[in-house]
């Protein structure tokens, strides 16, 4: 049940050196009912171009709207948001879109993995895992270059401390000397192997790049995950 949203951005922020978070206050209709995972499309103005971006936020909180935008070089939409977009602007948002969302019936073990702008589906997800304290084994992997592409790092540590039975574990491909990182290295690929066990009752839930998901489901199914109980969104 997409519609059409009326909206006002409230808050801007730099999350990286090419990822923005923009908050999109809810004018008209106030509230959009989505299911942690799903994703909004915004219509970006004076040119006919509509881009989906997966909603950041918690499901509950739904006056705002939280979406994560990855700057793409030549990309219209994100150039728009990353340089021209500012707090009071009023732009059309739809949705909710996406059959990626957690399986809120399920008691399964959880495996998440995000690459890049992949981290606001799961962020929308974990919100509301807090809420409901938790209930289930999480480990959450993130894949990154170096840690200028790492962030929201500290709220994800906070909740670890909180749950003890919620894990985060960023892994760098390149660390830069720099870093001073004394976490994972390597592919995302390879961290998941070497810390994951079997996964026959588990649940996955994986956003990224085609390549990478590909990558992790073939990761994944060495660990005997089955094939109904993998979810991903994959971001072209």
């Amino acid at each position: 049940n997409a519609q059409e949203y009326k909206t006002r951005v409230s808050y801007i922020e730099d999350l990286t050196y090419d990822i923005k978070l923009v908050r999109f206050e809810l004018l008209e209709p106030k509230e959009m009912k989505f299911k942690p995972g799903q994703y909004a499309q915004i219509k970006v103005p004076g040119i006919d171009v509509i881009r989906a971006y997966s909603i950041a936020s918690h499901p509950e909180h739904n006056n705002e709207i939280e979406l994560i935008i990855r700057q793409v070089p030549k990309g219209q939409a994100t150039t728009f948001v990353h340089k021209a977009l500012e707090v009071g602007d009023k732009m059309i948002l739809t949705g909710p879109y996406g059959d990626f969302y957690l399986q809120e019936e399920s008691q399964r073990d959880m495996i998440c993995i995000a690459g890049g702008s992949g981290k606001a589906p799961i962020r929308s997800i974990l919100q509301y895992l807090k809420d409901q304290g938790m209930p289930r084994k999480v480990k959450y992997f993130f894949g990154a270059k170096s840690k200028r592409d790492l962030y929201y790092t500290e709220e994800f540590l906070e909740l670890s401390k909180e749950f003890p039975n919620f894990e985060y574990i960023p892994a760098l491909s390149e660390p830069q000397p720099d870093d001073a990182w004394t976490g994972e290295t390597g592919l995302i690929t390879d961290v998941v192997d070497r810390r994951v066990g079997d996964l026959t009752e588990a649940e996955a839930y994986l956003c990224g790049s085609p390549g990478m998901i590909n990558a992790c489901i073939k990761v994944l199914n060495k660990h005997d995950i089955k094939k109904e109980n993998v979810f991903y969104d994959s971001f072209s």
